[in-house]
Order: C-alpha cells, then structure tokens, then sequence
C-alpha cells in the first residue's frame, strides 16, 4: 500500500520558475548537437531543428494553465531544493524510493523538494529505449517510429539538463533570498531576479558564440546517475557566487557586464556539455545488451 505521506507529497508540489528562458533552452540544445552531431546517427543531425524546437517544450505545456493536471504533475522535475535535503550525492536513482525517504522524513517542508534528477535520468532511459528499438527495427515503418521518438526525447532531456545548470532551481533561493532564510551577506530579495538573470539578461547579452567554444565535445559516462548528481551539485555549489555577482550589478539587462556574461555563458556551455555527453552515452549503450537479458541472436 502506498503511503499517505507519498500521496501528499504529490498533491503539495508547487508550481516551478522556469529556467533560462526560451532563448536560452533553445541555444543549449543547439549548441549540443553542434557539438555531437558527429558522434551520433545521422538522423539526429538531420533533425536538429526539431531538437532545437524540443528543447522548450516542457514550458510551453504551461501554456495549458499550471493548475491543469498535466502541469501540477510535472512542475516538480524543473527543480531540486538541496538544501532542505542535503548532500545530492545521498539521492538513490528510483524516483518513488526517493519518494518514500521524503515521506518518512515527516518533514514538511520535504513535501516542496522537486524531483529534476528524476526527470533527468528517466528521459535519458527512454532515450537508450528509442534509440535501441530504431537499431532493431525490423521495418521501415518501426525504424521511423523508433527515429521520431528519439529526436523528441532528446530534445525534450535537454530542458532537464539546461534546469539543472542554473543555481536557482537548485535551490530554495529561486527568486531572490528568501525572507525566512538568514541572509547574512545581505542578498537580494528582488522578486524578478530569476526572470532578469535567466530570460532578460540573456536575450540582451548571451549569444551563442560566446557560448560554443566552451562546449566540450562529447564523451561517455562511466556512472549516468552519479555523473547527473555531480553535475547538479555544481549546478548548487554556483548559488552563492551568483548572488555575488548579483550584488555588484552584474545581471543588470540594461547594462549588462563581462562577469555577469561569462558567468552565464560558463552555465549555458556546461548544459551543452551535459547534454551531449548523455546522448552520446545513450547512443552507445543502446548497442548493448539490456543489463540483465541476454543479448539477441
């Protein structure tokens, strides 16, 4: 039977900021396949505008009202709030284990945590699945199926990854320092801070070619989940120095600011790494067989 903690915990999720903004989920995405293109199908290259396109979809299932069902059940997995569980490292990859410790916990401000390693571990399985099923068709038709459903996923994972390098949804300190939370080095408590940093400072001053050449070519993951957990933490442990930045006028749109811009920039590039690290990783282990199976004859 499931717990009523569990239960309660999906009814109380609050509904998420968004992160980077259009343009900037939009350049993540493009600067991946830029950057991966070469190791990856064909098909993938070929459909990079659909990628592109893909990589701002789960904001624009907003546009259906956040109160809809669609949107209280997914608002959760554009963030984490580490510090109201800790170490990111501790997380186990099972979403509804994870669930349960945060049930048991009977803390209520656990019922707010979010769920973005989730949503990032679980797209990228579906994109091993996809891209698994395309090797194996054994029709035009499925092959098709398989590529179509690939080039949505992929698209659709780099939302989750470009969340995930931004400090903000990593933290409780998403819009500005919380009036609860000590504030000892006087933060700013401007409420439109999340939408100056990610969306307005961004359209005005990041461009991407300023972001492609810290793109890093592609390269395999040893451990999916535990390279996810390093690179959200490093997505919390750049909370502080942003709030820095912000305190000497570097997210300023109107004037925007050579710290302020390589900061930015540096995340933005970390995103595109990310990403084409997991679907080159994705690529690769759809070859082999499914843990636990035998291989095909």
């Amino acid at each position: 039977m499931r717990s009523a903690g569990l239960c309660l915990l999906l009814l109380l999720i609050p509904a998420s900021a968004a992160a980077w903004g259009e343009k900037g989920h939009l350049m993540i995405n493009r600067l991946a396949i830029e950057s991966a293109s070469s190791k990856l199908p064909e098909f993938m290259n070929a459909a990079r505008e659909q990628i592109i396109y893909n990589g701002y979809e789960p904001d624009r299932w907003r546009e259906e009202g956040r109160t809809s069902p669609m949107n209280t059940a997914q608002a959760a997995d554009h963030f984490f709030d580490s510090e109201y569980w800790g170490t990111i490292s501790t997380i186990e990859p099972d979403r509804y284990a994870f669930m349960e410790k945060v049930a048991a916990a009977k803390k209520t401000e656990l019922v707010r945590i979010g769920y973005l390693p989730y949503a990032i571990l679980e797209n990228y399985g579906k994109l091993v699945n996809a891209f698994r099923f395309w090797r194996n068709a054994k029709t035009p038709q499925d092959r098709e199926s398989a590529r179509a459903n690939a080039v949505y996923v992929a698209g659709v994972l780099g939302h989750y990854v470009g969340d995930g390098s931004q400090p903000m949804h990593m933290s409780i300190q998403y819009n500005g320092w919380l009036d609860t939370s000590p504030n000892p080095k006087n933060y700013t408590k401007d409420r439109t801070f999340h939408n100056r940093y990610e969306a307005l400072y961004v359209n005005a001053a990041i461009d991407p070619a300023i972001v492609r050449p810290k793109v890093q070519s592609p390269s395999r993951l040893t451990n999916v989940f535990d390279s996810i957990k390093q690179y959200l933490t490093q997505g919390f442990a750049d909370l502080e120095p942003m709030y820095d930045l912000e305190k000497t006028g570097e997210f300023n749109p109107e004037q925007p600011r050579p710290k302020g811009t390589e900061f930015i920039a540096t995340q933005l590039a970390r995103a595109g790494t990310m990403l084409g690290n997991l679907w080159y990783t994705a690529w690769l282990e759809s070859a082999e067989p499914v843990p636990g199976q035998p291989p095909r004859e």
